[in-house]
């Protein structure tokens, strides 16, 4: 009788040997690694959320602030304007009056000039008529 052939068991013994050493020096080591790896792309992927969600709340927050700060400035802008427009009706009401007063003075001086001159005209009316008076005639005329 032969003896028992061991090959398939010094085989399995072999394959047994090369597993375990595959798997702890090679296919653990790797997994670890890629267990690593993807826990950190995890963790990158939860930061990146949360950056994303701090940016989006500081680009709100700069948005209303923005907004904020146009309406402040249109508020400002309306009462500079209606300030502006006060200002402008005072001053052309001060013209207006000055300009009421400088006709009123120039229509006063007119009358006074013109009362004058009628009186003036009145007193040498006769004056005048008498001499035109002399003159057509040719002669004096007794007073």
């Amino acid at each position: 009788m032969a003896p028992p052939n061991y090959s398939l068991i010094l085989i399995m013994a072999c394959f047994w040997v090369v597993f375990f050493l595959v798997r702890h020096l090679l296919v653990q080591p790797l997994g670890a690694l890629l267990d690593e790896r993807a826990r950190r792309a995890r963790e990158a992927a939860r930061a990146f959320d949360g950056a994303r969600a701090e940016l989006s709340e500081a680009l709100a927050r700069c948005e209303r602030e923005l907004a904020q700060a146009a309406a402040e400035g249109q508020r400002e802008r309306a009462a500079l304007r209606a300030e502006g427009e006060s200002e402008r009706r005072r001053r052309l009401e001060q013209a207006r009056e000055a300009g009421q007063a400088k006709l009123a003075a120039f229509t006063r001086e007119l009358e006074e000039a013109s009362a004058g001159a009628r009186e003036e005209l009145r007193r040498s009316t006769r004056a005048l008529a008498a001499e035109l008076a002399q003159r057509l005639l040719g002669r004096r005329l007794a007073s």
